[in-house]
């Protein structure tokens, strides 16, 4: 979903910025009056909070010292807003109310940070323009669509060494973030030319991991043309559907695996690990691809189901993703921050801003030749 900063006005600006920066600090409305000595009251807050009124500058001075950001934080533009954009949770998944806000914080503030350092230095990218259908509702569509990427984007039928380091370096923001058990992901666009992505760190399943990646990638590119009247989990059997074809295309399953009878585990294994891809999405684009009738899909999951040696033997993780040195990691944006500083391009004051540290322990940490 893409978000317009301008259809914010000032005060609903403010009650946003305000309420973000209350639950950051893990403060209830109560504690963020007794941080301020009583002198703003709950009810004020949940005024200002609701858009039915603006501080004035005494009291702003006082809400900043009480959350520990600067008087301009209330009125800094969205450059992206984490409300506007579906989060995905794993089926079954049970992810608390509190754990989701925190969540949401967490990742607004990791990606607004970056763009922010990004806008300043004018390193910023784009993804390139892809064409998609008008109207999307079949699986084929979603995997004729990936055929159409990995042919613009030059990778034929390979294997993809890192998903990761493949999205960004065609211009897709992707960010690894400590998320609760059961988030897997999010994707979006931040204006009309930042296409990002924030991914739970705490997968560590690596194939699972390069599915969710190119699942979202499904989402950033097919949204806005899933047909109307689709329900959530239909868009997400399509979005699978494209990640399953971008890892492991169909020309190599068909290849591989199209004409035989039967099939051992220890030749799934040999693919996993050459693709990157799990045992389970391979058996599931063979039913997808007509490989395996309903019956030959059912009889491996009840396999799967009722024998705990055969489980834990496909479900475990192969293959070994190498490491971008581009990943957006923290040494990654603290370079940014330095660089920026040491061009005066910020202030001191602004570099601890988005480094979230000390004035002092930045000035300690400059060195310049």
């Amino acid at each position: 979903m893409k978000y317009n900063k301008s259809n914010m006005d000032i005060k609903e600006l403010f009650a946003k910025r305000l309420k973000q920066a209350r639950l950051k600090a893990g403060l209830s409305m109560d504690g963020l009056s007794v941080k301020t000595g009583k002198e703003v009251s709950k009810q004020t807050i949940s005024k200002y909070e609701a858009g039915k009124t603006m501080a004035g500058s005494s009291i702003l001075i006082k809400l900043s010292k009480a959350l520990g950001v600067p008087v301009e934080y209330f009125f800094r533009p969205y450059s992206f807003d984490v409300s506007e954009v579906e989060i995905s949770f794993r089926k079954k998944a049970s992810v608390g109310a509190k754990d989701q806000t925190m969540l949401k914080i967490k990742i607004q503030d990791e990606v607004e940070r970056f763009i922010d350092i990004e806008n300043i230095l004018g390193a910023e990218s784009s993804m390139e323009q892809i064409n998609v259908p008008v109207k999307i509702y079949l699986p084929m569509q979603m995997i004729m669509l990936a055929k159409e990427l990995r042919k613009t984007w030059g990778l034929g039928i390979a294997p993809i060494p890192s998903v990761k380091n493949l999205l960004m370096n065609h211009g897709v923001k992707v960010f690894e973030i400590d998320g609760p058990e059961g988030f897997d992901g999010i994707s979006g666009h931040a204006g009309e030319n930042i296409s990002l992505m924030v991914i739970n760190s705490n997968i560590t399943n690596t194939e699972r991991r390069r599915f969710t990646h190119m699942h979202e990638l499904a989402h950033l590119l097919a949204n806005s043309s899933f047909e109307d009247g689709l329900s959530n989990h239909e868009k997400e059997k399509l979005c699978d559907a494209f990640a399953s074809e971008m890892l492991l295309p169909s020309e190599v399953t068909e290849k591989e695996f199209g004409s035989k009878s039967k099939i051992s585990v220890q030749e799934l294994k040999k693919v996993q690990k050459m693709y990157g891809i799990s045992i389970d999405a391979i058996v599931y684009s063979f039913k997808r691809l007509g490989i395996f009738n309903e019956n030959r899909y059912r009889s491996y999951c009840i396999k799967k189901n009722t024998n705990s040696k055969f489980k834990n033997y496909v479900e475990e993780s192969r293959y070994v993703e190498p490491v971008s040195e581009k990943d957006y990691d923290a040494d990654y944006y603290e370079s940014l921050v330095y660089s920026a500083l040491v061009q005066e391009l910020i202030s001191t004051s602004k570099a601890a801003q988005l480094l979230n540290t000390s004035i002092l322990n930045v000035e300690s940490n400059i060195h310049a030749f």
